[in-house]
C-alpha cells in the first residue's frame, strides 16, 4: 500500500506543469526592463536597449495612454465586467491594462503564438568571441523588437506580421508577442510573478504543459527540418502557443493576482469546426467585457458568425474601432450602442460595402461627440472614431 502511494504521488509529481517562471522574468529584465538583468547578459547592450525603449513608452504614455485613460475611466464609470476577452489581439496587453484598469482576467485570442521563452537565456554568458557573438545576437533581436513595438504602440493597434514569424520558430530568437506583453505590464507598473503555458481541450479546458511534454517537443522538433512561418494567414502551430501569466503590481507581494492568457486560434467559423477549444473556451465564460481594434473588418463578415454569436450571447459590453459589431447584429441580440467621432467610412477599402453604408448612416444618425484619441484605424478621411456596444 505505501509502495503505491508513493508511486502515485511521483506520478503526479511529474505531472505538474512545467514552470517557466525563470525564462519569462529574464525576458521581463533584459526586453521590458522592468528589472535588473541577469549578471551574464552583456550590460551595455540592455542599457542601450532600455534608454530607447523608455523613449517609445515615453511617447505612448504621453500621446495615447494619458489621453485614453481619462476617457475610458469616464466611458466606464458605472463599472466593468472583471474579466476581458480581446478578439485579433496578439499580444495587445497594453491596450487592455488601459481600457479595462480593474479588471483582474485578460485574454487575447489571434493567429499568433505567444512564443517560446527559453532562447533567451541562451544569449547570456559566453567567452571570448563566444561573448561577443551572443552579445550581438541580443542586440540583433532587442532592435527587431523595438522596430515592431514602436508601430505597435505608436499606430494605436497591433502589427504583428513579423513578430508572428519570429514566435513560430521554436528555440529561436526572443519571442515577439511575449515581449510586447511584457512590455505592456512593466509599462503599466506590473510584474510576472507566474508563467505556464497550456493547450485548449476541445470543452475549452487548459492542460498545461508538463517537462515531459516539453521534452518530447524538443526531441520531435530536433528530428525535423525547421519550417519557417510564412504567412499571417493561418494559425501557428506548435506547444509554445498558449500561455498563462499571473501578474502583480510591481514590488508588492501582497497585491492581488490578475491572469493574462493568449490563446492561439483561427477564429473564423471553419477555423471553430476544424478545432472546438478556443470557442468552447469563450462560451464558458459569462458576463465578460469585450474590445477589438483594427480587426480588418471580420466581425462584419459571414465568415466569423460563430465568434460574433458568441460574444452577443456572453459578454455586456464591447469598446472598439469600426471594427467592432456592427449594428444590425448588436441591436436584435439586445444590445444598445453609442458611438464618438466622424465616419466618413472603412479606412480600407476591401470592407462589406453594404456594412460599411450602414455603418456611416448611423454614425451621421447618432451626431456623436468629439473622440479625443485614436482607437485602432481612422475612419477613410483619417479621423479617429469609438463604437461602444453595450446591455
Amino acid at each position: 500500500m505505501i509502495c503505491a502511494l508513493v508511486a502515485a504521488f511521483a506520478g503526479r509529481a511529474r505531472a505538474a506543469p512545467r514552470d517557466f517562471t525563470p525564462e519569462t522574468r529574464a525576458l521581463y529584465a533584459v526586453v521590458a526592463c522592468g528589472e535588473p538583468p541577469p549578471a551574464d547578459f552583456d550590460a551595455r547592450v540592455v542599457a542601450g536597449h532600455c534608454r530607447q525603449l523608455a523613449s517609445t513608452i515615453k511617447i505612448w504614455k504621453t500621446k495615447w495612454r494619458d489621453l485614453a485613460t481619462p476617457f475610458f475611466a469616464k466611458l466606464l464609470e458605472h463599472g466593468a465586467p472583471s474579466t476581458v476577452v480581446y478578439p485579433f489581439g496578439g499580444g495587445d496587453l497594453a491596450t487592455m491594462l488601459t481600457v479595462y484598469p480593474d479588471a483582474t482576467e485578460y485574454t487575447t485570442l489571434s493567429l499568433e503564438g505567444i512564443g517560446d521563452p527559453r532562447p533567451i537565456l541562451a544569449l547570456g554568458g559566453g567567452k571570448g568571441g563566444d561573448k561577443w557573438r551572443r552579445a550581438d545576437k541580443l542586440a540583433a533581436g532587442l532592435q527587431k523588437l523595438r522596430n515592431v513595438l514602436a508601430a505597435n504602440l505608436g499606430w494605436a493597434w497591433n502589427t504583428t506580421n513579423q513578430l508572428s514569424i519570429d514566435s513560430s520558430e521554436t528555440g529561436v530568437g526572443i519571442p515577439g508577442i511575449l515581449g510586447i506583453a511584457l512590455v505592456a505590464l512593466e509599462a503599466n507598473g506590473y510584474e510576472p510573478v507566474e508563467a505556464r503555458y497550456f493547450e485548449l481541450a476541445a470543452d475549452g479546458t487548459l492542460t498545461y504543459l508538463t517537462p515531459a511534454r516539453v521534452d518530447a517537443w524538443d526531441v520531435e522538433q530536433a528530428a525535423v527540418k525547421r519550417v519557417k512561418y510564412k504567412t499571417n494567414k493561418v494559425v501557428q502551430e506548435g506547444i509554445f502557443n498558449n500561455i498563462e501569466i499571473a501578474f502583480r503590481k510591481q514590488g508588492d507581494p501582497k497585491a492581488p493576482r490578475k491572469i493574462f492568457r493568449h490563446i492561439a486560434a483561427d477564429l473564423s467559423d471553419e477555423g471553430f469546426d476544424a478545432n472546438h477549444g478556443a470557442l468552447a473556451y469563450l462560451d464558458a465564460k459569462r458576463d465578460f467585457a469585450a474590445m477589438t481594434k483594427a480587426a480588418s473588418y471580420l466581425l462584419w463578415n459571414t465568415e466569423f458568425g460563430k465568434l460574433r454569436n458568441v460574444l452577443l450571447a456572453r459578454m455586456k459590453l464591447m469598446v472598439s474601432d469600426d471594427t467592432g459589431i456592427p449594428p444590425r447584429y448588436a441591436k436584435p441580440a439586445g444590445f444598445t450602442q453609442k458611438v464618438w467621432g466622424d465616419y466618413a467610412g472603412a479606412f480600407f477599402k476591401f470592407p462589406d460595402h453594404e456594412v460599411e453604408k450602414e455603418m456611416v448612416e448611423f454614425w451621421a444618425s447618432a451626431a456623436p461627440p468629439p473622440m479625443p484619441l485614436r482607437f485602432g484605424y481612422y475612419d477613410k478621411r483619417r479621423r479617429p472614431h469609438l463604437l461602444f456596444t453595450y446591455k
